[in-house]
Parts: C-alpha cells; structure tokens; sequence
C-alpha cells in the first residue's frame, strides 16, 4: 500500500501520468486538474489512493492530501465508482465541491459527465456532514493562505454556542455570502460579536 509517491514525471495524459521513482515507473490515475498542474520533466508528489480489486490493482494520485481525502468519500458514495468519482474532481476542485455540497446544489453537480440527478442528490446527501473534516487540513496543504469558510462557519458557531447563543440567534447575524468574506476566524468572530452588541 502506498501513502505518496515522489519522483519525476516522466509523461502524462489525460487521464493517467507516469512517475518516476528512483527508476521505477508507476502507472498512475489523475484528474484532469492533477494533469493541468504537472509538468514533464519536474519532481512531483502524488498523494496516492491504493484501488484494490481481486484481479487489478490501481493507483491513483492527487496533488494534495485534502484531494486524496475527498476521493476517499465519493468512493464512500452508493453508485459512484473510480471513473465517475475522478470525472466530478476533474470537473471542480476541492473547495467548490465543498460549496456545492453546503449549498445542496445538486443542478450545478449535475454538470459532472454521467451524473445523473439521483446520483447528484445521493451525492449530497451522504457527503453533508462529512465535508467540513477536509477543512481541517493545513493551509499549506489547501496551497491557500485563507481557509475555507465552511472551516470558518463550523469554528464561529462552535465559538458563539460555548457563549451562550443558540443556532437560530446566530443565524440572524450572519449570512453564507458574509462567511465567505472573511479571512480567518477571528475576523469573523469579531465582526458578529458587533453586530450583535450593536442590536442588544
């Protein structure tokens, strides 16, 4: 079983890149996100996800953990399998998934090829609950210097109800469009907490 595998891209397709490693080619299935971000040539490292069926075996990589982490839970999903779960990660990138999924925005997961609307909704409704684990992942492993704002709504709920405030109060104080505009979450916090002493 194989956590990464790091070595040199010797070529790649659309749908598979060979890695070098140490003189050894690995055969390994990507997204075509993971293909627009390789280069021939370069080092890279690819987090791998080991597919192990009794007559094959296959691998499949991703360029950050938090990838690999949201593979791992559409394979969890009823009637998704390798291909159609590579096809919605090479047709959105971690971060509008997640969205997609907060938002029960099965019309817009309906874009993926062969995503069918009961697919699409089966989708949503056994990943809602599970998505937020990928936020906490490192900002460095994100490649982002803000984090998500589902990372940011489930802290600055968490924060308020430990001060008393009940769901539906905290609700009226802040929209999914205002999360979305903060940087961390002690902007946040800190913008609501005034909001909220303005109205008491």
């Amino acid at each position: 079983m194989f956590e990464y595998l790091q070595g040199v891209v010797s070529y790649k397709k659309p749908d598979y890149a060979a890695l070098d490693v140490n003189g050894v080619g690995y055969r390994v299935s990507i997204s075509l996100l993971t293909y627009n971000s390789l280069v021939v040539g370069e080092n890279a490292r690819l987090y791998i996800y080991n597919h192990i069926k009794e007559d094959s075996f296959r691998l499949i990589g991703f360029l950050q953990e938090r990838e690999k982490a949201l593979f791992e839970l559409l394979m969890g999903v009823k009637g998704i399998g390798v291909t159609l779960a590579l096809s919605v990660m090479s047709t959105f990138d971690v971060d509008t998934i997640c969205d997609l999924v907060a938002a029960d925005d099965y019309k817009n997961l309906k874009k993926v090829p062969k995503m069918g609307e009961k697919k699409a909704q089966q989708l949503l409704l056994d990943l809602k609950g599970k998505i937020k684990s990928l936020s906490k992942l490192s900002g460095s492993e994100k490649g982002k210097a803000s984090v998500s704002y589902l990372e940011i709504e489930e802290e600055l709920y968490e924060a308020l109800e430990g001060l008393g405030y009940v769901k539906k109060e905290i609700d009226g104080f802040v929209s999914r469009e205002e999360l979305k505009g903060f940087r961390n979450i002690e902007e946040a916090i800190k913008a609501v907490l005034k909001k909220m002493n303005a109205k008491g």
